[in-house]
């Protein structure tokens, strides 16, 4: 190999080296929170269910343990049904696998969602109930996925058929995502069809622990009435992203100053040859 040869490459990795360009670190492999089989609870899961003499709550659990199993969840009235499980992360994706039957909702109040932050209520040591980010919380409904309070547009999609929405939250950002793969939201690939900055979780929220189901006990007082669902959910996944860390930006001045001294060195190489 000739000197120019080597010192171009060999300045050149000095320089991207200087200038830290790679990708960020792998996070922990993504872990299945359920995988459709039996029933959340019977994996940890925390339920609040409230089922007035005005509602009904039906869940149908497949106990087979095979891929293909789904748990169905059906709530009328004003009934509430909501799962949450603490996941001890500050940043993290959570997602689930769902199918709507029916879905309503109205503004901070979802028959079905999907929250990145919710707090779990302790009464003398034992579990009362939960509560969620009415605010920054995902609403999914019979067309169409939306933040919780409705501000912003929303995402049409048909939601009859099974997709895997995510939400991501990282350093006061969130992003939903819809069928992306954990590996390419990770890794900056993945498109967000849902944004939000800036993000404070509401003070009755609680970073690190999550949920999903029926918040709602709207009633007939509401314009819309009644806000309930009937969902087939496949699984709910999640993965911390507290260990994933990108390389500092580059020093520009640095890799500047190590360009022209590669350009002078070159330039001088090829002054000494042609001199031959």
């Amino acid at each position: 190999m000739k000197l120019t040869q080597k010192l171009g490459i060999g300045t050149a990795g000095l320089i991207l080296g200087c200038a830290g360009v790679g990708f960020p670190s792998a996070a922990q492999a993504a872990t299945l929170l359920f995988n459709g089989s039996g029933t959340p609870e019977a994996v940890g899961w925390q339920i609040f269910s409230s089922v007035p003499s005005d509602s009904t709550l039906t869940v149908t659990p497949q106990f087979r343990g095979e891929p293909s199993d789904v748990l169905s969840v059906s709530t009328t009235g004003t009934a509430i049904h909501l799962y949450s499980k603490k996941i001890d992360a500050t940043n993290y994706i959570i997602s689930m696998g769902a199918k709507v039957l029916r879905s309503t909702f109205n503004s901070y109040d979802y028959g079905l969602g999907l929250s990145p932050f919710a707090q779990q209520i302790f009464y003398q040591g034992d579990y009362s109930f939960s509560e969620v980010d009415r605010v920054n919380s995902l609403t999914i409904g019979e067309n169409s996925i939306q933040w919780s309070d409705l501000v912003g547009d929303a995402f049409v999609i048909d939601t009859s058929v099974f997709h895997e929405y995510a939400i991501s939250y990282t350093d006061g950002k969130l992003n939903v995502y819809v069928d992306s793969s954990f590996d390419n939201i990770i890794a900056g690939t993945a498109t967000p069809v849902l944004t939000r900055t800036g993000v404070t979780p509401q003070n009755r929220s609680a970073v690190g622990t999550v949920a999903f189901g029926d918040q709602s006990n709207d009633s007939i007082g509401f314009d819309n009435c009644c806000v309930n669902s009937a969902y087939q959910l496949d699984f709910i996944r999640f993965q911390s992203l507290d260990n994933v860390t990108s390389v500092p930006e580059p020093n520009t001045n640095f890799a500047l100053f190590f360009f022209g001294l590669s350009t002078l060195l070159i330039n001088k190489k090829l002054g000494f040859s042609r001199r031959r």
